[in-house]
């Protein structure tokens, strides 16, 4: 033990594990002057001359004659640890170069299953070459030994980074995310999926560039067949509920499309996309993947072309999520382009912000049909509205309102029913759609001519029907048809 430790010990147990050279030593003993030192004296020496690290030094004083050395791989500390493996920071002991050396923990080398998986995870990251994937140089799995060495990238994982800024600036995180969306496109390419995208599996280097760790998982640890309850690797488990809740097979890159925007979503908002829990059961949740609280509800002061590609790459149903990570990657590049030109141009960052009201999650114009009898209001709500980025349709008598919507549900997503020229019949037909069940649900603003303010009391309103009264303000009115979609933006452009 460390206690009955002397200085010259300490030397020799060194020496054993060839950790140091007689060379070496006859340095540090000349520096010292004698070999009659205290332990810490030559502890300091060594570690000053840069012979040992503190790591190196622990492992000896506590007895240990291994893990000094993997192959030609000398370990110098540790720089991560995980449930099945740690992550060393080692050079090589003849050109002196720098690598990561990550090592099967030894509760799981002596299982067969485990270091079978380990070895197969490394040879099949090994085969890709990319700027923004780890590479690997060598996979060694022998006996109880298994390790991997691979680039060691200055730096820290995206976890830790996470965990000491907080929510990242809106641009910062959207490169982050591209060098990601650019290593997953190359090896979806290879026909390769990650399998195990999280935040400790994206590195990010001094010079701000993702580079993705861990490849492999896909279709290892198991059969199709598996139950995920019992035959699942620990380390998909959160796949494997999304995919079972959205019936996709295992290696689906739609899958880590999911989870590129569940990181996304967290370091643009500061808060987790899904739940975080050890419970298994709750992990295979189908709630847990369907229920995310949209985006802009929980940071509604981010650019709206960066929200709708989360909320893209975040959708349940895998055919409305992007398709290849490619797609991903070429529509944020042109969502980050926008913001840009945007920042540098305050008044056309205005001018985008009302053009983009109008569109839906996906980026798409919302259809709404104003119902109004007079010429020239109708074309002042289809000017207005337009601007907005509304498809505006227009009719002028509220009952072949409802024959249109009879005939088609799809007619159209959102109501506005102005009574100035129409009258009671307004207020009629804005109560009527209440009690219609195919149109309840059917977001309507009822805008109240200067006359009729005072039938307001009459209105049946809720969350979906929103009542306000002339004289209005367009920021007003534009206000009141967002609070009936939901979707009210708190940080809307003056118009």
């Amino acid at each position: 033990m460390a206690e009955n430790l002397t200085a010259e010990k300490l030397a020799q147990r060194a020496l054993d594990v060839n950790i140091l050279t007689e060379t070496d030593l006859r340095d540090a003993w000349n520096e010292l002057g004698t070999r009659n030192v205290e332990l810490e004296q030559l502890q300091q020496v060594l570690l000053r001359r840069g012979l040992l690290t503190n790591y190196q030094i622990d492992r000896l004083l506590e007895g240990y004659r291994n893990g000094f050395f993997y192959g030609d791989y000398k370990v110098l500390y540790g720089v991560g640890a995980g449930t099945f493996a740690r992550v060393y920071r080692a050079t090589h002991r003849k050109t002196n170069e720098l690598f990561a050396v990550k090592v099967l923990r030894k509760r799981f080398s002596s299982i067969p299953k485990e270091a079978e998986l380990f070895r197969r995870e490394g040879e099949l990251g090994a085969a890709l070459t990319h700027p923004n994937i780890v590479a690997i140089h060598e996979v060694f799995s022998k006996g109880a030994v298994h390790y991997i060495v691979m680039d060691f990238v200055e730096g820290r994982n995206l976890r830790d980074f996470y965990r000491v800024r907080g929510k990242f600036e809106a641009l910062e995180a959207a490169r982050i995310v591209i060098g990601m969306l650019a290593g997953l496109n190359y090896a979806f390419q290879q026909g390769v999926t990650h399998r195990d995208l999280k935040m400790s599996n994206v590195i990010v280097s001094s010079d701000g560039e993702a580079k993705l760790v861990d490849f492999g998982l896909a279709g290892l640890g198991g059969t199709e067949g598996d139950d995920v309850s019992d035959g699942m690797n620990p380390r998909t488990i959160d796949y494997a509920g999304l995919e079972r809740a959205t019936n996709v097979r295992r290696d689906d890159t739609r899958s880590d499309i999911f989870f590129t925007g569940c990181i996304f979503y967290q370091m643009l908002s500061g808060k987790a996309a899904i739940a975080e829990t050890r419970d298994k059961v709750q992990r295979l949740s189908k709630d847990r993947y369907q229920n995310i609280p949209p985006l802009l509800k929980v940071a509604p002061e981010l650019p709206l072309g960066l929200t709708r590609v989360v909320n893209k790459a975040l959708e349940f149903d895998p055919e409305k999520r992007y398709q290849t990570p490619g797609e991903m990657f070429t529509d944020l590049k042109l969502a980050v382009k926008r913001v840009e030109l945007n920042k540098e141009d305050p008044e056309e960052a205005r001018k985008q912000s009302v053009r983009l009201e109008g569109h839906d999650s996906e980026g798409h114009p919302r259809k709404l049909m104003v119902v109004e009898s007079d010429v020239k209001m109708q074309d002042l709500f289809r000017k207005l509205l337009k601007k907005c980025g509304y498809r505006v349709l227009v009719t002028n008598d509220p009952e072949r309102l409802f024959e249109r919507f009879y005939a088609d549900q799809q007619t159209a997503q959102i109501l506005l029913i102005s009574s100035g020229h129409l009258g009671r019949g307004a207020l009629e037909a804005f109560n009527r759609l209440i009690s219609e069940p195919s149109m309840k649900e059917l977001p309507t603003v009822l805008l109240l001519g200067t006359q009729h303010g005072d039938w307001e009391p009459d209105a049946k309103c809720d969350d979906h029907h929103v009542v306000v009264r002339m004289p209005i303000k367009s920021r007003a009115l534009r206000e009141a048809i967002l609070r009936a979609i939901g979707n009210k933006q708190q940080s809307m452009a003056g118009g």
